[in-house]
């Protein structure tokens, strides 16, 4: 596995370094202190498995950081490490790319299950960081069922893991999921699974 971290820190970079390497495997890890570092990594026809992202950095608008990453590295994971902790700061990076969000501040033992989640090709999104209180219209639509799908979505499990827990087929979560997406407007599992964590009182 191949790990871009982008971070001016020293010591953030270091920390998520010696977490990342403690855990087994072949990993090669890369850093940029700046936008322009990581761009030439990817530039160079790098291709990285994981990107580790600061939204804050010393040349880049964090508006757009996410985009011009997809850009560079549209097969990478994109994931937000940061202090950055606005619902619509955390939207607008998940809808350009992002597909997961690891606060900076969050504790060792959440930081440790996350990573090792991340290295096995699962997201990540913290639940106690991302509130949204009101129910909205199109919440009111999911069926009992579909919230059930919803919850057991948030969690990173599979279609067949999901189908097995509720003693249904796959396609039949295949429909579930579609009818989900129309009707909270979004395209697709990781937007899903955003609007959903948002909501969590």
């Amino acid at each position: 596995m191949k790990i871009l971290i982008i971070d001016p820190h020293f010591i953030t970079r270091s920390g998520l370094i010696h977490v990342i390497t403690t855990y087994p495997g072949e990993i090669s890890i890369y850093e940029a202190t700046t936008f322009a570092v990581a761009q030439d990594y990817l530039a160079s026809g790098e291709r990285f498995d994981l990107i580790f992202t600061e939204l804050d950095l010393p040349d880049a608008d964090y508006r757009h950081v996410v985009s011009r990453l997809r850009e560079l590295s549209p097969s990478a994971h994109i994931v937000l490490f940061t202090w950055r902790s606005q619902s619509n700061d955390i939207q607008g990076a998940v809808s350009q790319g992002a597909r997961s969000y690891l606060r900076k501040d969050a504790l060792a033992e959440d930081v440790k299950m996350a990573i090792h989640g991340l290295l096995q090709g699962r997201t990540y999104m913290p639940t106690e960081s991302l509130r949204y209180r009101e129910q909205s219209e199109a919440e009111r639509k999911l069926s009992p069922r579909q919230r059930e799908i919803m919850q057991l979505l948030a969690q990173g499990l599979s279609n067949k893991e999901i189908a097995n827990i509720l003693g249904i087929t796959e396609g039949t979560i295949r429909v579930h999921l579609s009818a989900i997406f129309k009707a909270i407007k979004v395209s697709n599992r990781t937007e899903a699974t955003l609007w959903y964590l948002l909501r969590q009182n």
